[in-house]
């Protein structure tokens, strides 16, 4: 494993850790409204829409929307460029 590799699989694994806080830290999660099988198969049968368990963006939890949002930003330029990024720095 070269230095470059590993640069990225850390900048990957610390994109990954701060979706992980923001979800934690900030509460924009409700898993109570998180729909279940009865639910599910009332969606799918009849029709019936599914209740969300994001809660709404608000100045209370606005900071972490960005964090998350971010982080998967993040995360999915490195798996797209991660190999370029490791040429790039094993090249010095």
């Amino acid at each position: 494993m070269t230095f470059g590799e590993i640069v990225v699989n850390g900048l990957m694994g610390a994109a990954l850790l701060g979706s992980v806080y923001s979800v934690y830290r900030y509460d924009f999660l409700n898993p109570r409204d998180a729909p279940g099988y009865r639910n599910i198969r009332d969606a799918l049968k009849y029709g019936k829409p599914l209740l969300s368990q994001w809660k709404p963006l608000d100045e209370s939890n606005r900071a972490g929307y960005g964090i998350f949002a971010l982080s998967l930003l993040v995360f999915g330029i490195l798996i797209f460029a991660g190999g370029r990024l490791t040429e790039l720095i094993d090249r010095f």
